[in-house]
């Protein structure tokens, strides 16, 4: 998809700023690795309750991999986590036993689904794909889905990753990637824009390390609640010149689908991720929280046709993830799990083994929805 903006739905004021092309010209292919796992370590056996081992897969023809000091330049870096505070993990122990018992009763069908979404993750990319992350109502988790996605893309491929937080002051994407170091925004688009970007330190010098290949930049200085749209022509800009250097963009923009804001990052994306609540599509119209999925969906299927769109459920209370779990074979949920629930900084050696295989599939229905932009 070209980077030229594309005609949105109108607006009850004009959006801020004329767009400007800025063609991406990286072309990146997947790496390999698993969540937690060193590439070069081999793999014998595969465990049911831990990480599967990586997917190696042929690189398609035209691509190369990442410049070996894109992985460098992402250090690793711990989560912030107070020492004296256990953190919980995913799973109960009745919960794991359940999953080794299913696990070993279907013959590994469980860690089958695994390895088959991790290669979709590894999926070969040509230029850097940029999704955007929209819930449907406020505390449909889009946070957390938008950490979860930007954690796992960059452990699987091995890739440098980029998420922003595009929300305002109030946005917790950083806390949730695990890092403390303020990295504002219009601090990076201000440094793209006056000043010459060519290698990934660059490109990263003014964004926060957060471990994972994963780096991160917010809307700090963006007053909570302030109806402050990103401008069109500034985020045409950084978007680009991201896509150069990072194989994925992940964009938290809120639960405001159908507002100014969400309408320019939408301009130059590949593919859109729907958050909603459980039971959201059922709901009655009334509100911003009564929105139907149906109805966002084909309003943003009218106005941006060439964005692809995945949904995603997120469950907040167990007892809806067993009561609603086989009504939904599409696999678009994404089950209550203790540590997500916890909020704080994410770890991925924490998520439960559930929790793993549906986040991982949802990760792999994203990229290849972008890669059909």
């Amino acid at each position: 998809m070209a980077d030229q903006p594309r005609a949105g739905f109108p607006f009850s004021s004009a959006s801020s700023g004329e767009p400007s092309a800025a063609p991406g010209q990286v072309t990146t292919t997947a790496g390999s690795g698993f969540p937690g796992m060193s590439p070069a370590l081999p793999v014998t056996a595969l465990s049911a309750s831990e990480t599967v081992a990586h997917v190696t897969r042929p690189r398609a023809a035209g691509t190369r991999t990442t410049s070996p000091r894109a992985v460098a330049a992402a250090p690793a870096v711990s989560p912030a986590v107070n020492p004296g505070t256990r953190r919980k993990g995913g799973d109960t122990l009745w919960e794991r036993v359940r999953f080794e018992v299913t696990d070993a009763v279907t013959s590994g069908a469980l860690s089958e689904r695994l390895i088959r979404a991790s290669a979709d993750v590894e999926a070969p990319i040509t230029t850097g794909r940029r999704i955007v992350v929209l819930g449907t109502a406020g505390g449909a988790g889009t946070t957390t889905v938008t950490a979860v996605l930007a954690k796992l893309l960059g452990s699987i491929r091995q890739e440098s990753v980029m998420a922003v937080d595009a929300t305002d002051q109030s946005g917790m994407l950083l806390q949730r990637l695990g890092t403390a170091t303020a990295a504002p925004l219009s601090v990076l688009i201000q440094q793209f824009r006056t000043q010459p970007v060519r290698t990934l330190p660059d490109a990263t010098a003014n964004a926060a390390a957060c471990g994972n290949q994963v780096f991160a930049a917010a809307r700090t200085d963006v007053r909570a609640m302030a109806d402050s749209p990103v401008p069109l022509a500034e985020w045409t800009d950084v978007s680009s010149t991201l896509s150069r250097f990072m194989a994925v963009t992940v964009v938290d923009a809120g639960a405001s689908p159908l507002s100014r804001h969400a309408g320019a990052l939408l301009e130059t994306a590949h593919a859109v991720v729907l958050v909603s609540p459980p039971g959201e599509e059922r709901a009655l119209p009334g509100g911003d929280r009564a929105l139907r999925l149906e109805s966002v969906r084909n309003t943003l299927a009218e106005a941006f046709p060439n964005v692809q769109q995945v949904a995603v459920t997120v469950h907040s209370r167990q007892q809806m993830h067993s009561r609603l779990e086989g009504r939904n074979p599409a696999g678009n949920l994404l089950p209550f799990d203790r540590h997500l629930a916890g909020g704080g900084a994410l770890q991925l050696s924490r998520l439960g083994s559930r929790t793993r295989i549906a986040a991982t599939e949802a990760v792999g229905r994203a990229l290849l929805a972008a890669n059909r932009a």
